[in-house]
């Protein structure tokens, strides 16, 4: 480990040791608690109420009971300040007089119309106040509104919620159909930090390596490793804040507020299933168990959380022309649907699978506070988890006379399966505190996550055509020499995994301090010091191994490795880690009554690559009660990920019309340097912002931002180089058996700009209160430069650095305008929310035989439904997600191709793979259909 890094975190151990001698003795005596309980008129408690001091950093969200802690406060007169939605807001005046406890009881009157604001975590370091008042754009999503969306899912929670948030589901992309990131304002999964509880979370250990469907070659968090009844409520800051977070945060941060305290338990049930026209079966059936109870453990408390979740797979697939048995006869197919006209062989239709896989997913997380001292001015916390996923995915099918295939062992071919395992664990822990007037915050955390490449149904055609007896000859291809691999083939393999994993440690400090100006300065400030390393373990031999078999037809040797995903080998296997340390300051005053600037910046030096400095001013202005303005100028980086420095694998894929073998390697490996690779560099991003804030009415709340985020030396993940000359190259460098070559590069520069316009409103209808929220992301992506080819493949055929596929998938994937509008009504324990959720139109292109196709997908309206009744302790809901049943549009060249006309055109008919996938991979909003379901919320007694 660098000297750095050990300097830094033996200076946070000395501050961590400190601070415990001291806590006790001194620190009560500087800092006092406030507690107490807010209710309503009725005294009924209000959970979810927001509490905070002006003048100070304290703040705290109530339990179920109502209950409020905050600690650390230093002796003076402050402003409470109280908000809960449905509530009208509070203020009162509280003194602490040094050490001591200080209680306040609030009652608070409802409102059916005024909107409260909530505080929140993100966007101000200095600082935690309502997310109305900060100068950048957040947006907060409560419990409440997650549990009504129809699907337990986090991310995709977040894209029903933010429509600057897209979580495309795509099929047939190996490890991505089992993990899936999202992305925020167009940009790439690992443009996004994720927070939770305000801590940096672990990114997956997957590398996507497909063009369509996200950012090619990016790795992103798994949000849906996290259950999604542990949230609280979900903070989305839509601006650049590398200065205040670090690495990654260029589209903005993402951070899970987790529920605390003591609170009752609770139980919520799920099922549903996928009821579709189109000539479908009624599929996907989800069945959820999610639940949680706070315990509390003398002046702390645990929090415990656990969910299951079983969803069976969904076939959208069409039945495919070209499926043939022995005797070489195929289906008859309607060519405007599909569907089978006459049925002409034994071969089970659709043998292709297009949709989502079977998924099993078990997770639990835990969250602990406690108090160090009755004066509640120090205190312990904890919170972490695991997760465990098995899931599906599958390829191409396998047809029975391909080189891919061997008759002997799958008599009319095979359709390949992944089933891998997904293990996700976390864990984070601190001590809070206060000392001369500073809130001190001291902590760690740790994240792994691991994915096991585990392959059913498939074979290696090289090994042979038997399953109990060697047949491989080896590399000289005589069957009983020396070099033969001397192993069967087999139908199940072991391919290798993925593990990543890093560690983190910080220390925050913060407080206000007077410095002659209109208002105190929210100073904040801190060190930070991170580990991460990547491994790449080699699957079993026969997953890898070439056996030098001839295929079955006249193609010449038989393609090596597991068919679909040849096993990692042991060349291909690596550990790698690097470290990073870091240091922000950050300042916020008010220079006026009206006027608010943010200041920040932040220091990182990383082992591999060297140094970053990177900062941002954020400025509000505010004229009146009911108008806002706002902007913001940052800079930012993202450093390479070690997924993007080390990946090494033979991925199969189609060119020209075929399947073949494409090496992802290394940059620094021979393959890659024979190509002219060169050593990545970080990311540098501008993030400029501007807008307002409007309240005309106090129930009517609108806001409008815009964005432009500049990013140069992005990395991707280049083209296939595979013409001849490039073969040429690779084999006078001794590198032979691929058919194409990939390797990362800090390629082109790209722009992205947009703007996101939001609403709320809430009036009284009846003897209820009806809400309308209404939000519009229109996002723009430009390449505005592309590096040259490399000078090594100048005599070259190559087209350039990056391919069609990856350009579209830059530009043009994600839809250009996303909007949603929510109404919800309520009335007693009658609630019902109606939405519409508009995607504007996209393009996509996927590999094969018409690489340069683009597809235009136009715009579609899909309609959500629930209607949910609260029975005392229980609430029943029944809903429908895409009420209306509507799928994105076929592809352009969408018609199944017949075998038996001459004159069809294999080029176009390509791109849904020979009419078998008839729609778009990169949909925003997937192609199952219409989804029904209902929920029971329980709340037990305790």
């Amino acid at each position: 480990m660098p000297r750095s890094v050990v300097r830094c975190l033996g200076l946070c151990a000395g501050v961590l040791a400190l601070l415990l001698c001291l806590a006790p003795a001194h620190l009560a005596a500087q800092a006092g608690t406030i507690q107490g309980r807010v209710l309503d008129s009725a005294g009924t408690a209000i959970p979810g109420a927001s509490v905070s001091l002006d003048r100070s950093t304290a703040r705290a969200t109530t339990d179920a009971a109502g209950k409020y802690t905050m600690r650390g406060v230093g002796a003076g007169s402050y402003t409470m300040r109280v908000r809960a939605i449905g509530y009208t807001p509070t203020e009162t005046e509280v003194v602490v007089e040094g050490a001591g406890l200080t209680t306040r009881d609030i009652v608070m009157a409802r409102t059916a119309v005024e909107l409260a604001p909530i505080d929140v975590v993100v966007g101000s370091r200095a600082r935690h106040t309502a997310a109305e008042e900060l100068a950048v754009p957040v947006d907060v999503f409560t419990a409440e509104e997650i549990q009504k969306q129809g699907t337990t899912e986090t991310s995709q929670i977040l894209q029903a919620l933010a429509p600057s948030v897209n979580f495309p589901r795509q099929s047939v992309t190996d490890a991505n159909d089992i993990v899936r990131p999202f992305t925020l304002r167009g940009l790439s999964p690992d443009h996004t930090l994720v927070l939770v509880n305000g801590w940096r979370r672990h990114t997956t250990a997957v590398l996507n390596t497909f063009a369509y469907g996200m950012g090619a070659g990016s790795t992103g968090v798994d949000m849906n490793a996290l259950p999604s009844g542990a949230v609280e409520r979900i903070e989305v800051l839509r601006d650049g804040a590398a200065a205040q977070y670090g690495s990654d945060a260029i589209a903005g941060v993402v951070n899970l507020v987790l529920k605390e305290g003591k609170f009752s338990p609770f139980l919520t049930a799920s099922g549903g299933q996928y009821v579709t026209g189109k000539g479908y079966k009624n599929d996907g059936t989800t069945v959820d168990l999610n639940g949680g109870v706070g315990i509390g453990l003398g002046r702390g408390s645990l929090a415990l959380f656990g969910q299951f979740q079983q969803r069976d797979p969904t076939n959208r697939a069409w039945a495919d022309p070209y499926l043939v048995d022995q005797s070489g006869v195929a289906d008859s197919i309607n060519p405007s649907n599909g569907q089978i006209v006459i049925k002409r062989n034994n071969m089970p239709q659709p043998n292709l699978h297009w949709g989502d896989g079977l998924e099993k997913n078990t997770m639990t997380f835990a969250n602990f506070r406690m108090p160090l001292n009755p004066a509640g001015s120090s205190e312990v916390y904890a919170f972490g988890g695991y997760s465990k996923r098995v899931g599906t995915g599958n390829g191409y099918w396998r047809y029975f006379d391909s080189a891919r295939n061997w008759p002997e062992i799958y008599p009319n071919g095979f359709l390949p399966e992944f089933r891998p395992d997904v293990e996700d664990y976390s864990a984070a822990g601190g001590i809070r505190t206060s000392l001369g007037g500073w809130a001190v915050d001291f902590g760690a955390t740790y994240g792994a996550n691991s994915f096991d490449y585990n392959l059913r149904n498939t074979l290696n055609a090289s090994l042979g055509p038997s399953l109990t007896t060697p047949t491989a000859p080896g590399a000289d291809g005589i069957l009983g020499n020396a070099d033969d691999p001397g192993i069967p083939n087999q139908t199940s393999f072991r391919a290798g995994s993925l593990k990543r994993n890093e560690i983190l440690g910080a220390i925050n400090f913060a407080r206000q301090v007077t410095l002659g100006l209109p208002q105190p300065v929210n100073v904040a400030f801190g060190l930070a010091a991170r580990r991460e390393q990547y491994e790449i373990v080699a699957g079993e031999r026969a997953s890898w191994i070439n056996g030098n078999h001839q295929a079955q037809d006249s193609s010449g040797a038989a393609p090596a490795g597991s068919s679909v995903f040849a096993g990692f080998s042991p060349t291909d296997a690596s550990k790698n880690d690097r470290s990073n340390v870091g240091a922000y300051l950050d300042l916020e005053t008010d220079l006026s009554p009206q006027f608010l600037a943010n200041v920040a910046g932040r220091y990182e030096h990383y082992s591999d690559f060297g140094s970053q400095l990177t900062g941002k001013l954020a400025l509000r202005y505010q004229p009146s009660r009911r108008l806002v303005v706002r902007g913001a100028a940052s800079t930012g980086f993202r450093a390479p990920s070690l997924a993007q420095s080390y990946f090494s694998h033979v991925t199969t894929s189609y060119i020209a019309g075929q399947l073949v073998e494409v090496g992802n390697y290394p940059v620094n490996s021979p393959a890659a340097r024979a190509l002219g690779s060169k050593k990545l560099r970080e990311e540098h991003s501008l993030n400029l912002s501007g807008g307002l804030a409007v309240t005309p009415r106090d129930n009517l709340t609108i806001t409008v931002d815009v964005f432009h985020i500049k990013i140069t030396d992005r990395i991707l993940l280049g083209a296939t180089f595979d013409d001849d000359t490039t073969l040429a190259i690779l084999a006078n460098a001794g590198i032979t058996g691929v058919a194409g070559v990939q390797y990362f590069t800090n390629g082109l520069d790209t722009r992205t700009q947009g703007i996101d316009i939001a609403a709320d409103l809430r009036v009284p209808a009846g003897a209820g209160n009806l809400g309308f929220n209404a939000a519009i992301n229109y996002t723009r992506n430009q390449i505005t430069h592309i590096d040259p080819i490399p000078s090594v493949l100048a005599n070259s055929s190559e087209p350039g650095l990056i391919d069609t596929v990856t350009y579209i998938a830059i530009t043009d994937e994600r839809p250009d305008w996303r909007g949603t509008l929510t109404s919800t009504y309520d009335r007693g324990p009658f609630s019902t929310l109606v939405r519409a959720s508009y995607y504007g139109k996209f393009s996509s292109a996927q590999p094969g035989f018409c690489d340069l196709c683009r597809e235009n997908y136009g715009a579609k309206t899909l309609f959500d439904l629930e209607v949910s009744y609260r029975f005392q302790q229980t609430k029943v809901a029944i809903g429908a997600r895409n009420i209306f049943d509507t799928y994105p549009d076929s592809p352009s060249s969408n018609r199944p191709s017949d075998p038996n006309d001459p004159t069809s055109d294999p080029v176009k008919l390509f791109n849904n793979n020979y009419g078998t996938f008839p729609w778009a991979a990169a949909s925003p909003f997937g192609y199952n259909g219409r989804f029904l379901y209902s929920r029971v919320e329980m709340t037990l007694g305790w």
